[in-house]
């Protein structure tokens, strides 16, 4: 009996690490899908006309680049119009640490310091495939507009 049980408890740990490990990872650089986020947008969303063109003009520029430990986002200046006026919106840079909250084979879920801020967001990828992902465009937070959409990204690295 007593080499049944450090033999269980060894198993048991192991069991305990692979119950963790992520199926689907982000590591790479993912890039903003403008075409395919405006197809789910012109299919699912209720958006009035000015805002699915502002997103038209916004979506397929960002970068996300995950390492093991760090994301670095890159959002080039971008002109648009806005209530018919031309508009040049700055663009940024940023890196960051990130933490992995969950993870399964559909989805990853994790955590990283607001832009420019200093409280946490959590953000949820579900996946399309290994090098597709989703993020839902909208916002429980009553400052932000809940626009019902998605913006799709394709890992190109």
């Amino acid at each position: 009996m007593r080499l049944i049980s450090p033999f269980f408890i060894a198993l048991s740990i192991l069991s305990l690490g692979q119950a963790h490990a992520c199926e689907r990872n982000l590591l790479g650089t993912w890039k903003s899908d403008s075409k395919r986020s405006m197809e789910f947008i012109a299919r699912n969303a209720n958006l009035q006309p000015k805002t699915e063109a502002f997103l038209g003009v916004m979506l397929g520029h960002m970068t996300l680049t995950f390492t093991k430990d760090g994301l670095h986002s890159v959002m080039p200046s971008v002109d648009v119009t806005v209530n018919g006026q031309p508009r040049h919106l700055t663009g940024f840079e940023e890196s960051k640490p990130y933490k992995v909250l969950f993870c399964n084979e559909f989805e990853i879920v994790w955590s990283a310091k607001r832009s420019f801020g200093k409280k946490d967001d959590v953000t949820t990828f579900q996946f399309v495939g290994p090098d597709t992902i989703w993020v839902y465009m909208g916002s429980t937070d009553p400052v932000m507009p809940d626009l019902n959409a998605r913006e799709y990204f394709q890992r190109v690295q």
